[in-house]
């Protein structure tokens, strides 16, 4: 290996353990955590549920039980889910970011497994340039050997 592909390497795990620590970081799990639950049918069941209950409770349907807290237009409500879409739209972001870190990690882990194939080309190859050579030179020596073994018959003469 050449002091310029152990530089490679040496760069490759570099970045690569830099992109493992944020993507195993406890926010970034979260975040794929809620992006996951929030784009799965538990999410709209967990809204209709909450949706309803809030909408029973401010209408008054629910009076004798609870009393209404957020009359209609529901101002808390629309707070709430204000704030919730701004929260969900950043986690899908972090989640986006996660994305990106694990294709550019797979990214680093082809262009490392490209470059031992590279090299195992090369070691080929040399080792079938010196089976070449190799086998020149045998041939050499067996043409040499034919040519010592067996002279040429000289012609014989009659008397």
């Amino acid at each position: 290996m050449s002091p310029l592909d152990k530089q490679t390497e040496a760069h490759i795990q570099k970045q690569q353990r830099s992109i493992r620590k944020r993507i195993h970081s406890v926010e970034g799990t979260l975040a794929e955590w809620i992006t996951g639950f929030s784009g799965s049918m538990n999410f709209v069941y967990f809204h209709v549920v909450w949706f309803s209950l809030w909408i029973s409770i401010n209408q008054g349907w629910l009076e004798p039980y609870l009393q209404p807290f957020d009359p209609f237009p529901y101002g808390l409500l629309t707070m709430l889910v204000s704030l919730e879409a701004i929260f969900l739209s950043t986690f899908i972001l972090i989640a986006q970011n996660r994305q990106e870190l694990l294709e550019e990690y797979r990214e680093l882990e082809e262009e490392k497994e490209e470059q031992e194939q590279e090299e195992e080309v090369e070691d080929i190859q040399q080792d079938l340039d010196q089976i070449k050579a190799a086998i020149k030179l045998i041939s050499e020596k067996v043409v040499n050997m034919e040519k010592t073994s067996h002279p040429h018959p000289t012609p014989k003469t009659e008397k």
